[in-house]
């Protein structure tokens, strides 16, 4: 019977005095942890929670809160973690989604709970009884950026293979700590403290990665032996301060990227300045979790690759109709994956889940391609490769090269359809400071670089490019803005 809470129970035990959590509103123990997870389960349940019931808890970088979505779980209850500060129309859309039996929404859920840490401390309760695997563990909504938002459904089971999975290729120390910034209601910075309480190490939680004084000192006070960040973060530190970051190439044991391709440039500049730090670019999703990774550092393959399959998962590309297809750079298929970490589909969504998935494999929303030594190369979204006169382009590639522009800071890609040529490619730029904006200048380096199709037909400055909550380009916001 495995489970993350089971195995922070198991750590309780083994190495009570080991640092579990820190956090801005306290730093706990793997035994205080433990405590405080029991304590809360208890109240849970003396408020009606049973098995299988959901509750919907705001997420936020405290200790408060992981305390919160363990005791969830340890009473077998579902979590369903939802954004920091979330409006009160986006909880009552999950809800009557969901239904849930509790919402704990605000910063201080101790304080609805009417529970204390000292309390929970001082007088530990006692709990033995763990979810079996076979239970829901947690639905994960997405932003719905591209669509309607739909609610991920995990079970203990898929947790624990995806931790296992990814510790295992990882391969990173018990005394590791791990520097979170991203959201926690997201599954990469949820996923990633599962993978680190299932390792037994320390998770070190700050919010958000702008304010990049508290990001290093965090990391010099803390002796933080690996990131997470999304590649818009890793863009963003590259841009600001990149020395500060080179001076922690000898701490450092790995730096983790996800959620969308790390561009070339980026890797380059960061192959340069950690030279001595593993640098894993990772794929997979919230239905799936990450099943390739790619070490960049050590391997250097072309721009988009992300790896070979972890160990146990299958990773192949089909047609349009779901058949083997031998895909390449020029006509990527559709990236499918069968593993033990696959979602059980999505709530209250049968037909989705069975468009989805069928007989263990899930057909992802993105293009790729396998090399012959089986390397993943990820091409875009399907949705967001354009056709543009029967080739597709993926913005992913033109944006890759627009970055290495000295004079562009962020860009982005998308379809837009002009009254001259039909539909063509639109490119949005957010300048350096201290660089004019220059159209001539920017298509006269792109010439240099790509085929002539690739090459947007508008190109337009803006101050910044806009990203979802998880630090992806929201080009749905970007393509309603050409079409008011």
């Amino acid at each position: 019977m495995r489970s993350v809470v089971k195995k922070i129970f198991s750590y309780s035990q083994e190495t009570p005095e080991k640092t579990a959590i820190i956090a801005s509103d306290r730093t706990v123990s793997y035994s205080d942890f433990w405590k405080l997870i029991q304590g809360t389960a208890i109240k849970l349940k003396e408020k009606d929670i049973l098995e299988g019931d959901r509750v919907i808890l705001e997420a936020s970088h405290t200790v408060e809160y992981l305390v919160c979505c363990y005791a969830i779980h340890l009473a077998k209850a579902v979590h369903v973690p939802v954004e920091k500060d979330i409006p009160d129309d986006r909880v009552a859309a999950i809800s009557s989604e969901i239904k849930p039996k509790m919402v704990l929404k605000g910063p201080h859920p101790f304080a609805q709970l009417n529970l204390s840490f000292d309390s929970l401390i001082d007088n530990p309760a006692t709990v033995r009884d763990f979810p079996s695997e076979d239970m829901l563990q947690e639905i994960l909504f997405t932003t719905g950026t591209t669509g309607k938002s739909k609610g991920v459904m995990v079970t203990h089971f898929a947790q624990m293979n995806m931790c296992e999975s990814q510790n295992a290729v990882l391969d990173y120390s018990k005394d590791n700590v791990w520097l979170i910034p991203t959201p926690m209601n997201h599954a990469a910075g949820l996923r990633k403290t599962h993978m680190s309480m299932v390792n037994g190490s320390t998770v070190l939680l700050i919010d958000g990665f702008k304010n990049l004084k508290l990001f290093f000192d965090s990391m010099r006070s803390y002796k933080v032996t690996s990131l997470y960040l999304p590649p818009s973060a890793v863009h963003y530190i590259l841009m600001l301060a990149p020395k500060e970051l080179a001076c922690y190439d000898e701490q450092l044991d790995f730096l983790y990227s996800s959620s969308s391709a790390l561009p070339g440039g980026d890797k380059e500049k960061l192959i340069e300045l950690l030279p001595h730090v593993r640098k894993f670019d990772a794929y997979g999703g919230s239905e799936v979790g990450a099943v390739c990774y790619i070490d960049y550092n050590s391997e250097h393959k072309g721009i988009g690759c992300v790896g070979k399959a972890n160990p146990g998962v299958d990773i192949f590309i089909v047609d349009e109709d779901y058949k083997p297809y031998k895909a390449s750079k020029e006509n990527p298929g559709i990236i499918a994956i069968r593993s033990n970490t696959v979602t059980s589909g999505y709530w209250n969504e049968p037909k989705l889940t069975a468009d989805t998935i069928h007989d263990g494999v899930i057909y992802m929303t993105d293009l790729g391609y396998l090399d012959n030594d089986g390397y993943l190369y990820l091409v875009g979204r399907r949705d967001d490769v354009i056709n543009i006169g029967g080739l597709k382009v993926a913005p992913t590639e033109v944006e890759d090269v627009a970055l290495r522009f000295d004079k562009i800071s962020e860009c982005a890609c998308v379809p837009f359809e002009d009254k001259n040529y039909g539909r063509v490619l639109k490119m949005y730029v957010a300048m350096k400071d201290g660089f004019s904006f220059n159209t001539e200048e920017i298509v006269s380096y792109l010439e240099t670089k790509l085929e002539a199709y690739k090459i947007p037909k508008q190109i337009e400055c803006i101050p910044e490019i806009p990203k979802t909550y998880n630090g992806k380009i929201d080009r749905k916001k970007l393509i309603a803005r050409d079409n008011n």
